[in-house]
């Protein structure tokens, strides 16, 4: 997966680990009621944190495991058992992986964490958090990325697993395989979360998703799905939005079939093929799947999007992602609820572009068409010839893209994220209060210490919000405090700064309502409020779309 690792490892959301010891260490049993049945949890202390008493269940199904005949099909509630359910250990992942691939098909968990013990009384706000990972990985384990700061300003927060890769996203695009069964557990999830949460002290009634990368996409996903309505009240998008080139999967089918006929099966009849794969090894079936991935990212043009993520769907009675997410956002046809979203200083940041990765970068100094967006719909090939050179000389100059490493960056950063969260966010701004941010402090709580360049990468704000184990300075947990505080009171309030707090130097984070001058809080050493960040380049991208754009343009 050499192309996609380097030139789109921006994309895959995972997050950096230290080698500190993040295990809870156990002193005790608690036991809830579900809907399902009983649970048992544990209580106890982080084990390099400090003495605070937490609260725990980690392995909570939430559906009937995907495997046999219910591989490739949308989740199914889980059944309900008798006695108490163990809950206390971790889960497996989802499966993920190429050559060495890891998880279980049986993945289908979640885990709730709290710093209080668990009473209905409690009505303690609540934070769902969707993992990112490019829709081919990712995990909520927390013990490499422990939300306890989160918990200290008392909210639970709820981690679930879904289907990534193939398995979660495998489309024919009919009404056989329609795709986005990972979206799906998202939703299935959601609705056990409302349902239950209660009896783990916390409020139906006031509960945030939250995701990063490919999680910030589903977010945007949710957002717009109709069954979704009233499962939330708030959504937070770090880094990730619908309309990403990397959020909508637009050759699915193509690749789909394409590994079917790898594995020697009719890839004509959608039934046969979803048959037929239901009966192969998983682990040749991931390894295959991953291979023929590989093969379309370094044949293809990974700035487009990748092979598998959420697609449009055929319409049929169960279908959940239908239409464009753009003309969805322009329309007002997604939840009118509080949001929060924004992305770091440079979300292209990659430490080295290897040798073997500049020499395929030359594909895009021969072909500049390249570069022109997909989504922009633009008029034939030499318009799109034009274009790309236009884009090239906007951001390399005289040099090449092969022999640059900042400014291939940035064009990672403005096309893959920047353009289009800005652009949601204009348009969410439409109907309902959006609270914008940009995150550029270069600190090492993610783990990144050695700065190549200028600016803070993909998956960095992260460090700022979990706890990963990295030590910093007083300034380092200064900046992890305040966003702590920021994110938790959002969720409780729907708004990050609803009163004035000298650990967030009495700054009003403004909300964006219609006005197409959005202001942003760049956070940083200070935080300070500020008008477009990058705003020549965001405008030039603004213009392209109005002045050689034609709708639909279902990504952006």
């Amino acid at each position: 997966m050499l192309a996609l690792n380097v030139l789109i490892l921006v994309l895959l959301g995972v997050v950096s680990s230290s080698d500190l010891d993040l295990e809870l260490a156990e002193t005790g049993t608690i036991v809830v009621e579900t809907s399902n049945g009983a649970v048992r949890g544990s209580y106890g202390v982080r084990n390099h944190v400090d003495s605070k008493i937490l609260y725990w269940f980690r392995s909570i199904p939430f559906a009937e495991p995907p495997v046999g005949a219910r591989r490739f099909e949308p989740p199914v509630p889980k059944e309900n058992w008798s006695g108490i359910l163990d809950t206390r250990s971790k889960p497996p992942i989802c499966i993920q992986g190429s050559s060495n691939v890891t998880g279980s098909e049986d993945c289908l968990y979640l885990k709730i964490f709290s710093n209080k013990q668990p009473k209905a009384t409690n009505k303690l706000p609540v934070l769902v958090w969707i993992y990112g990972g490019a829709y081919w990985s990712g995990h909520a384990d927390f013990d490499d990325h422990s939300p306890d700061f989160l918990l200290h300003e008392d909210v639970i927060v709820v981690g679930i697993h879904y289907r990534v890769g193939f398995m979660g996203f495998f489309s024919l695009g009919d009404e056989v395989v329609p795709g986005n069964n990972g979206i799906r557990d998202q939703v299935l999830a959601l609705k056990w979360i409302k349902e239950n949460i209660r009896n783990f002290g916390g409020d139906p009634d006031n509960i945030a998703i939250w995701g990063q990368s490919a999680g910030a996409a589903s977010v945007a996903y949710l957002l717009q799905i109709e069954e979704t309505k009233g499962l939330f009240s708030k959504a937070i998008l770090n880094s990730g939005s619908s309309l990403s080139p990397w959020a909508l999967a637009r050759r699915a089918p193509i690749v789909s079939r394409a590994i079917a006929k790898e594995l020697d099966i009719n890839n004509k009849d959608s039934k046969e093929i979803l048959r037929k794969l239901k009966e192969v090894n998983i682990e040749t079936l991931q390894q295959v799947a991953s291979s023929k991935m590989t093969s379309e990212v370094i044949g293809k043009n990974p700035l487009q999007g990748i092979a598998f993520a959420p697609v449009e769907e055929p319409d049929h009675e169960n279908a959940i992602i239908t239409g464009g997410s753009y003309e969805k956002l322009q329309n007002g046809q997604f939840h009118n609820v509080p949001i929060m979203s924004g992305y770091t200083s440079l979300e292209g940041y990659i430490d080295k572009l290897a040798g073997i990765l500049r020499l395929w970068l030359l594909k895009y100094d021969l072909n500049h068409s390249l570069l022109t967006p997909e989504d922009l719909n633009a008029s034939g090939p030499i318009t799109r010839q034009i274009l790309g050179g236009n884009i090239k000389n906007r951001y390399f100059g005289v040099g090449t893209i092969a022999g640059s490493n900042e400014r291939t960056m940035r064009l990672i950063a403005d096309t893959q994220f920047e353009r289009p969260i800005h652009e949601a966010i204009r348009l969410y701004s439409q109907k309902t209060k959006v609270y914008a941010y940009r995150f550029s402090y270069q600190g090492p709580l993610w783990g990144r210490t050695n700065r190549t360049v200028d600016g803070v990468g993909h998956t960095e704000d992260l460090g700022y919000l979990f706890d990963l184990g990295f030590k910093g300075s007083d300034q380092d947990y200064l900046v992890r405090n305040r966003m702590v505080r920021m994110w938790t009171n959002f969720v409780k309030t729907g708004n990050p700064t609803p009163t004035q707090d000298r650990l967030l130097q009495n700054v009003k984070w403004p909300a964006n309502t219609g006005s197409e001058d959005l202001q942003y809080l760049e956070i940083n050493e200070d935080l300070t409020v500020t008008g477009l960040p990058n705003a020549d380049n965001m405008n030039y991208w603004r213009n392209m779309y109005k002045n050689y754009g034609r709708q639909p343009f279902h990504t952006f």
